[in-house]
């Protein structure tokens, strides 16, 4: 696989993200599958970079040069899952709708398949290592967190919420119960879920 380390023009996120030298679509894209499944089968604890190398057919030296560790590489898989950023939501839409849009993504992609389980696997990794931490910490601030934000920040100023709104709590109310169903209750994320929670953090910051 290391003859597919081709200088490839343009990069995205998750190519910045990573070390070494610069490779193949198609061999990045084998190597965060089989990471990916490797997290739904055997979770984070269980995780095996020797078993990813090889059912991506790749060499363990390579993965190593490619991503800074196993966490690295654990949470870039999950975040693979996620896609393109999905068409921004109308800013004349329903605000619930506009919130929901942000988490939606994610929940998809717990529920589909092993989903919860490998996510489930990603965030315990990015627990444990503080680069990989960092890794979802900087997709969930530009994805969920700063979008958020500009949504509630409009929302204030209608007076649909209060103006002391914090944008932590908000994060917390919205993520918090996700995160307790995937890692604590290992529990379904229903497919409502999304609404429900919006909902609940509208009613919590709402002016009286």
């Amino acid at each position: 696989m290391s003859d597919d380390e081709i200088p490839i023009p343009g990069g995205d996120e998750a190519e910045k993200r990573r070390v070494g030298p610069r490779r193949s679509e198609a061999s990045t894209n084998a190597v965060l599958v089989a990471a990916y499944t490797e997290l739904s089968e055997h979770g984070w604890r269980g995780f095996s970079v020797d078993r990813v190398a090889k059912n991506a057919k790749a060499s363990k030296q390579t993965i190593y040069r490619w991503w800074k560790s196993a966490a690295c590489l654990a949470v870039d898989a999950a975040l693979a899952t996620l896609a393109e950023k999905p068409a921004p939501v109308a800013a004349n839409a329903d605000v619930r709708d506009r919130i929901a849009a942000l988490i939606e993504p994610m929940l998809v992609a717990v529920r589909t398949g092993d989903g919860a389980h490998a996510w489930r696997g990603a965030l315990l990794a990015a627990a444990d290592d503080s680069e990989a931490g960092e890794t979802f910490r900087g997709w969930f601030s530009e994805s969920v967190k700063v979008p958020l934000r500009h949504i509630l920040a409009e929302q204030a100023l209608k007076g649909v919420i209060r103006r002391d709104w914090d944008i932590d709590l908000a994060t917390e109310l919205l993520f918090g119960p996700i995160w307790h169903r995937l890692i604590a209750m290992r529990g379904p994320v229903p497919e409502s879920y999304s609404r429900r929670l919006v909902e609940s953090v509208l009613k919590a910051l709402s002016p009286g």
